[in-house]
């Protein structure tokens, strides 16, 4: 009876973190809650900022990062432009954990509604040390540039995943997938944005 009574404990503890980990779903830093995901007409995503320590090394990620949150955005349903440059360029990186209005306005064009600016702030070998794997660490704002005010921001990180005959021919693709994986995971905490049906 103990051995059943055990077993069934065990059951019931694996049960209930299965079920949590299945429920997990990851929130933003900050999400106005006022922000409407159906009010948003247009999303300009500005020029991707590389704030890492050697920018020189993996040159493209800015531009892989950008192309990744503009084609993410656009599979939720938001209609979802690519700025190539900025209103007035930021003199270096910003902490956009915290970065104010005052600090964002100036960035994008005056006839931008919303608006997002990303950053890579890393993308480096996984913790495993073997090299196959690498982390990508990502930090964004939405700015609604008429009420000048943040109503979105968060930070993400994610891992490639890629394995086999292809990390050993192509160590970039690694890296790519590591900013990839991390756009994705940042505009997952995005509202959702409402799917307008086909009137027949």
């Amino acid at each position: 009876m103990r051995l059943r009574a055990h077993l069934a404990g065990i059951a019931s503890l694996v049960l209930a973190l299965t079920l949590a980990g299945c429920s997990f779903q990851r929130t933003p830093l900050v999400l106005d809650q006022t922000l409407r995901a159906e009010d948003i007409d247009e999303v300009l995503v500005l020029p991707v900022i590389d704030a890492r320590p050697s920018p020189f090394e993996q040159v493209q990620v800015a531009r892989n990062v950008g192309d990744a949150m503009v084609r993410f955005l656009r599979e939720r349903g938001y209609f979802t432009l690519a700025a190539d440059s900025y209103r007035q360029r930021p003199s270096g990186p910003l902490d956009l954990h915290v970065a104010s209005p005052e600090q964002l306005l100036p960035l994008a064009p005056e006839d931008a509604k919303f608006f997002i600016l990303v950053q890579v702030e890393r993308l480096e070998p996984g913790v495993d040390g073997t090299g196959q794997t690498y982390d990508a660490r990502l930090s964004a704002v939405m700015v609604d540039r008429p009420r000048g005010r943040v109503v979105w921001r968060d930070v993400a990180t994610a891992s490639s995943t890629l394995t086999g005959m292809l990390t050993v021919f192509s160590r970039g693709s690694r890296q790519y997938e590591a900013a990839v994986n991390a756009s994705r995971a940042l505009v997952e905490t995005l509202p959702d944005k409402p799917r307008v049906s086909a009137k027949h």
